[in-house]
């Protein structure tokens, strides 16, 4: 049983197998709502969500948010500081000032780093500087983890959430797996159970609301994948793949994931 619905800014689907009609549609109901509410909550183009108070009020005052957001956080939290600042949320201004993000009510936003947010125990976030998060490509890794949890919730054994560029599979069954190549198409990459893949291009890191900062110029011809237990690390783990070209990374290792290079003028690479 497969549905699918327009998410996140590209198109969410989702299949359950070994499963009665009924209780997979409420099922997979219950996902999308999963997702929906990640959306609603990390999206930089609402004004009233999370991101959107985060980025207008925390300069000048504490922001409560959902803890979902606040765990999306925590976790952009440790990727920054295991990648050195590779991985970082706060790219709103570089961003805008590409025009590849809204600016509307933002005119305070200047440039700076993820070291400017602070998230309290009470889940509260306030900016020592006048920065802009983007939560983007990792809010969509968490919202299809989030899905695989309602769907297990569920009583679901067997599924795949694929949103765009990310994807992640529950089960016992091999699963194959496609890259999609810029200019060269969908390729076989081997096959995926109970994980996550995420890939990235050059050109996507900024097409897509993702969190790194802007390559000078297009796409390179490359995809660049990772394979990760979740899929929000294995979102944010391309971004470090895209900037550093080195699926030898030490931070793949220490967050479970492997890393690979696929298209362009270099063969495969993998870790």
């Amino acid at each position: 049983m497969r549905r699918a619905r327009p998410l996140l800014g590209t198109i969410v689907e989702i299949e359950v197998d070994g499963v009665a009609q009924a209780a997979g549609e409420q099922a997979i109901a219950g996902a999308f709502e999963a997702v929906s509410l990640v959306q609603r909550l990390m999206s930089f183009h609402d004004a009233n969500s999370d991101i959107g108070r985060i980025n207008r009020e925390a300069f000048r005052m504490p922001v409560t948010i959902h803890p979902w957001t606040a765990r999306v956080l925590r976790h952009a939290q440790t990727f920054h500081a295991a990648s050195n600042g590779l991985f970082d949320c706060a790219v709103g201004f570089e961003l805008m000032r590409h025009d590849l993000l809204p600016s509307d009510d933002l005119d305070h936003v200047a440039a700076g780093d993820f070291n400017a947010v602070r998230l309290s125990a009470d889940r509260s976030v306030r900016l020592t500087a006048p920065v802009a998060i983007d939560l983007g490509g990792i809010a969509k890794g968490y919202a299809v983890d989030r899905a695989i949890a309602s769907l297990r919730a569920a009583g679901i054994r067997t599924a795949t959430v694929n949103a765009g560029g990310d994807l992640r599979v529950m089960g016992e069954i091999d699963q194959p797996i496609h890259v999609h190549v810029p200019n060269g198409g969908l390729v076989p990459a081997g096959h995926l159970r109970n994980g996550a893949i995420a890939t990235s291009s050059a050109v996507a890191t900024v097409d897509r609301i993702g969190a790194c900062r802007p390559p000078s110029s297009g796409t390179d011809g490359r995809a660049y994948s990772v394979v990760a237990p979740s899929c929000i690390a294995a979102d944010a783990l391309t971004k470090i793949l895209v900037q550093t070209g080195e699926p030898q990374h030490p931070c793949f290792a220490r967050f479970g994931a492997t890393a690979f290079i696929t298209g362009g003028n270099l063969p495969s690479m993998a870790a």
